[in-house]
């Protein structure tokens, strides 16, 4: 993986995070106008987005392990 695709990877890798976060706050802040809230809706809403974290974190490890030959970064060092 070249320099240019390592930045592009990181752009794409930084606004997914922010997607992760922006999508339950969202929910948290626009279902209360529709008149659907409860306390459960924000739990959801949290399990939601340690979830999408979850899951990019997932997706970032594994893309290390493409660039290292099979072993982690972390593992690595």
């Amino acid at each position: 993986m070249n320099h240019e695709e390592k930045n592009n990877h990181g752009t794409k890798h930084m606004i997914m995070m922010a997607l992760a976060c922006i999508i339950p706050f969202a929910i948290i802040l626009i279902l209360p106008f529709f008149g659907i809230f409860s306390k459960w809706t924000a739990v959801g809403a949290m399990v939601l987005m340690i979830f999408l974290h979850a899951l990019l974190m997932k997706d970032h490890f594994s893309g290390h392990e493409k660039d290292k030959g099979g072993k982690s970064e972390l593992l690595s060092k």
